[in-house]
């Protein structure tokens, strides 16, 4: 992976370089790639809370004013509103959970029993197994420890910035997408939060981002510009154990004010807007961000 610069210098003169990704392939152990291969690179996303958007009734994504990712259900056999993964390509979290047990590690699930081998790796292809690495106990077990875990309590929410850069959030265009308030229905494992409102700053919809963000890679109803508001709830965190902090799909921004100037597509006004804030405003927002 490499960067060219992209910069940009906002409404009141601050230069800010974006970095643009490059991605080139070097000693290939089966030969070059196809032509029609689609390549698109992926930071991997936070796991708090995803019990609870699992719980969101579809009527309240439903909702929002974005565009539903339909996706096969393996366990019911029938298509399903997708809402997990960076373009809502999975419909529940017991299967994007065992999707990514198989082609992240190679670890087969009775929802995703074939071995992930490319043609060309007869080695792999022979050593198929008869039965499932992971166990339905097991996939249960991984399954109930990720959706029970509790997201990160909000930092200095009444700090007089945090209250002004919601309101900036706001004026912008960003709740449009990044809804703060949904409702959850059914929560088998926590009946206490059946009803409770939450607040994950997302529609859990598709978005057309630009081309910026493009990546030339379909999924489902998701177009190549399309991926799906991330959560916001522990935003202000990331990075701070110490292991840096990127954003977006791909990691391309260093920082959340790079995060924003990449919006594009149905974004795009809400990032100008942006562009021109005095630096005070834009430093409110930047508070009210960190503070989720």
């Amino acid at each position: 992976m490499s960067y060219e610069d992209a910069p940009i210098v906002l409404g009141d003169g601050e230069r800010v370089v974006l970095r643009r990704p490059k991605l080139a392939f070097r000693n290939l152990a089966y030969g070059e790639i196809g032509p029609n291969v689609k390549i698109s690179v992926r930071n991997a996303p936070p796991v708090f809370g995803l019990g609870l958007l699992e719980a969101v009734p579809e009527a309240e994504i439903l909702s929002g004013k974005g565009k539903p990712n339909y996706v096969f259900d393996f366990e019911a056999n029938a298509r399903r509103l997708g809402r997990f993964g960076l373009k809502a390509n999975q419909p529940s979290l017991k299967q994007q959970i065992a999707n990514a047990f198989a082609e992240d590690i190679g670890v087969t699930s009775s929802l995703f029993p074939d071995e992930n081998c490319a043609p060309g790796q007869a080695a792999c292809l022979r050593a198929g197994s008869t039965k499932p690495d992971l166990s339905n106990t097991q996939l249960a077990a991984v399954t109930s420890y990720i959706r029970l875990l509790a997201v990160p309590a909000r930092r200095g929410a009444g700090d007089p910035a945090v209250i002004a850069g919601e309101a900036a959030f706001r004026a912008l265009g960003c709740a449009t997408c990044h809804r703060d308030t949904l409702k959850v229905g059914d929560f088998a494992e926590a009946p206490s939060l059946n009803g409770v409102e939450i607040h994950p700053y997302t529609d859990l919809l598709l978005h057309d981002m630009g081309d910026d963000l493009a990546d030339g890679r379909a999924d489902h109803a998701a177009g190549p510009r399309d991926w799906r508001t991330p959560p916001l709830w522990g935003l202000g965190l990331a990075g701070k154990a110490g292991d840096g902090a990127n954003y977006l799909h791909d990691a391309r921004a260093r920082t959340l004010v790079e995060a924003i100037l990449w919006h594009g597509g149905e974004a795009r006004d809400a990032a100008d807007r942006f562009r021109r804030l005095p630096k005070a405003d834009r430093d409110a927002l930047l508070a009210f961000l960190n503070s989720l």
